[in-house]
């Protein structure tokens, strides 16, 4: 029926039909998308600052003078605050929050699931296939420069995948998460910093340049308001439901 032709036009009735649901399906998601920027604005607009600064740092100073910058900035707390705080960024978190969500509601759940699973294998596939020998700050200054780092005691440096940062991105994963699931604008910007925390302790740690966890941010915050975008529009009412309300 929809392969008839029109009378005033070659064209199959089809492709009008698909055209009209195409512009309606992209409206519905750049409305969504609008909403959701809107709604959270307190957590992406102070990302969207830091990817901004970090990109004009990035782009004016070499890396190595950077890492340098802050490696400078150490002292024994800092050493004991980033050694643990660098753990919120670990895939651990990933499994801990699913379950969680999922005693909440499993719409949540599989938004933050999926949007991880996502972000894990686009991470690995340039930390270990495209870009898999992009140098760590440990092995690139003992390589290229003379300037000695500080290091932190008990903590396992590596050399090569750094490219882009696995931690930040699960951290902005977590983060935007638990933003989106606040109507509390303190708390959303709260969530934020604890992101960026994160993704700092990896340059404090010398596990990570700028540039690392800038692009690990990026990813994160991405595949989350994707697959954000993609759950709502599945009208399952298993999703509304959690384990406490089967």
């Amino acid at each position: 029926m929809f392969l008839a032709k029109t009378n005033n036009s070659n064209e199959p009735r089809f492709h009008i039909f698909y055209e009209f649901c195409t512009f309606k399906n992209y409206l519905n998601i750049h409305l969504l998308m609008i909403q959701l920027i809107k709604e959270n604005r307190w957590f992406l607009i102070p990302s969207f600052i830091f990817i901004l600064v970090a990109a004009i740092l990035i782009i004016s100073f070499p890396k190595a003078e950077l890492h340098i910058l802050s490696n400078n900035a150490n002292s024994p707390f800092f050493d004991l605050f980033f050694k643990y705080a660098t753990y919120l960024g670990d895939g651990t978190m990933i499994a801990l929050l699913f379950i969680a969500l999922l005693f909440v509601k499993y719409r949540f759940a599989f938004t933050f699931l999926t949007g991880s699973l996502a972000t894990s294998l686009f991470v690995n596939i340039f930390k270990r296939v495209i870009l898999h020998d992009i140098y760590r700050p440990s092995k690139y200054f003992e390589l290229f420069e003379t300037y000695q780092l500080h290091f932190v005691e008990g903590v396992k440096l590596y050399s090569l995948n750094s490219f882009p940062s696995g931690h930040t991105a699960t951290a902005f994963n977590v983060f935007l998460t638990l933003a989106l699931l606040t109507k509390h604008n303190t708390l959303k910007f709260l969530f934020f910093v604890a992101a960026l925390l994160v993704g700092y302790s990896r340059v404090y740690l010398s596990q990570h340049f700028l540039i690392d966890i800038t692009a690990g941010s990026i990813v994160g915050i991405v595949f989350i308001l994707l697959f954000s975008i993609w759950f709502d529009k599945f009208n399952k009412t298993w999703l509304d439901k959690s384990i406490l309300t089967r």
